[in-house]
């Protein structure tokens, strides 16, 4: 599942929707209640929210105890009848007006601060696995974003009670105010590339991928959206050999390269550019390595040259990461990087 953020006092939030529903998203989250947000007019949310209803979408809204006066309505509830079908509550709510909330909507709890000992007593209270869902916070301000290992954990606990888990990487475009730094859950994620870091998440068993930020471009919406419904990884390479396209892994990765499928070839592969082969190199067997002839590979960790191996292509450095995301039998798609 992919999705948006769209803040209400952002003046391309109207386009922002209409461009991530073009590109098969239909997921957004939203503020009801920060700071940032405070001034906007009642018939703004409105006007938002039935745009994102009549685009087919699933909101998810951050709300306070004062989200419906703020907005002139009487209950909770009437913010379902706008299309809001979960709610990410603040601190708050009482256990009781959780349970009562959990009737009508998915609540999302704070992955990022709820440990186990606060989770079990709200299901004892009667919250059911079911109506919930486990969503991180993200972190505007740089080096206070969740540390890696903590949030395995965290993971951990809720795929054990069969929650899923929602989290946050930056968007590629317009970075959100006041800072501009990306709002990304972990740190690591903050200054790496939002596609390896999405593909990263789902590896790791989150359910929900949201890009934080309000910019987010056409390209990096496809890339993801492609990921999460086909599975496909794709890369960027420089290099001498015209090897776009799309290939299979084979399903027994090696331990120093992953081998591609149906790459094997009867003409003649001449040795050729038989230098060194770092992380990322991409390969191919020339004539000497006989039947292997034209097998092309992806090095996972440095090698020395070889005779036998042509080196044909390096992966981009901003997709580098991804080698090790790889799953068995991998589909994966191969770009020439136009950008240098």
């Amino acid at each position: 599942m992919i999705g948006i953020s769209v803040y209400l006092s952002d003046e391309d939030a109207e386009e922002r929707i209409l461009h991530a529903s073009s590109s098969g998203v239909k997921l957004a989250f939203t503020s009801l209640h920060i700071p940032e947000e405070s001034g906007i007019s009642p018939q703004r949310v409105r006007n938002l929210l039935s745009l994102f209803k009549r685009e087919g979408f699933q909101v998810f809204a951050d709300v306070s105890k004062k989200t419906p006066a703020i907005l002139g309505l009487r209950h909770f509830e009437e913010l379902k009848e706008l299309g809001v079908t979960s709610l990410r509550l603040d601190d708050g709510f009482t256990t009781d007006e959780m349970l009562e909330l959990s009737r009508q909507f998915r609540i999302a709890i704070n992955a990022s601060t709820v440990g186990e000992k606060e989770l079990q007593r709200w299901i004892d209270c009667g919250l059911e696995t079911g109506s919930m869902i486990a969503w991180h916070n993200f972190y505007p301000k740089p080096e206070t974003g969740l540390d890696e290992e903590y949030f395995l954990k965290q993971q951990h606990l809720y795929d054990t009670l069969g929650i899923p888990v929602y989290a946050f990487i930056p968007g590629d475009e317009k970075k959100r105010g006041p800072l501009h730094l990306g709002l990304p859950t972990l740190e690591d994620h903050r200054g790496q590339s939002p596609y390896v870091s999405a593909v990263q998440l789902k590896r790791w068993g989150v359910t929900g991928v949201f890009v934080g930020d309000p910019g987010c471009s056409e390209e990096l919406l496809g890339k993801l959206v492609r990921f999460d419904q086909e599975e496909i990884i794709e890369l960027s390479y420089s290099g001498s050999g015209e090897i776009e396209g799309e290939y299979g892994l084979r399903p027994d990765p090696g331990r120093d390269v992953f081998r591609l499928l149906d790459t094997r070839m009867d003409n003649g592969v001449p040795p050729l550019n038989n230098v060194k082969r770092p992380r990322g190199t991409i390969t191919q067997d020339n004539d000497l390595y006989g039947r292997y002839r034209g097998e092309m590979q992806i090095v996972r960790r440095d090698l020395q040259s070889d005779p036998k191996v042509n080196v044909i292509g390096r992966i981009s450095a901003e997709h580098l990461n991804l080698i090790e995301l790889f799953a068995s039998g991998q589909r994966i798609e191969i770009k020439r990087d136009f950008s240098h």
